[in-house]
């Protein structure tokens, strides 16, 4: 059977857009809201029958938790970046616990309403 399980964090946390025209420049600040989803085969559960820890969204949210995210990500943090950035660190997490093959989504609300998607394998 395939699962997907999904979570979400907000975190608080400013930056500024180097190379932009325009007011997002100049540093502010944003509550951001993270969601993620995991897609795996349940076969693939641990012993306690754990598809995927919840905790790995929680350390990479503690990452830019009320941060400044440019000094955080590597790269100019626009929404578009700090989703890749999300994506990436989850994939890592995942791999580093050798979990096979689960697939990772990855919504990043700037605002209420704005967001970025970032998945593998097409909108699942």
């Amino acid at each position: 059977m395939i699962l997907t399980l999904h979570t979400e964090c907000v975190i608080d946390s400013c930056h500024k857009l180097e190379g932009y025209k325009g007011v997002c420049s100049r540093l502010h600040g944003h509550t951001w809201k993270i969601e993620v989803w995991f897609k795996g085969d349940s076969a693939l559960k641990d012993k306690v029958g754990i598809l995927v820890d919840f905790g790995i969204v929680k350390e990479l949210s503690s990452v830019i938790d009320h941060r400044y995210i440019n000094d955080e990500i590597g790269m100019n943090p626009t929404a578009e970046n700090i989703t890749e950035w999300c994506y990436d660190k989850l994939k890592k997490g995942l791999m580093d616990m050798s979990l096979g093959p689960v697939q990772v989504k990855v919504r990043v609300y700037e605002t209420s309403i704005g967001k970025v998607t970032y998945c593998e394998g097409g909108d699942f």
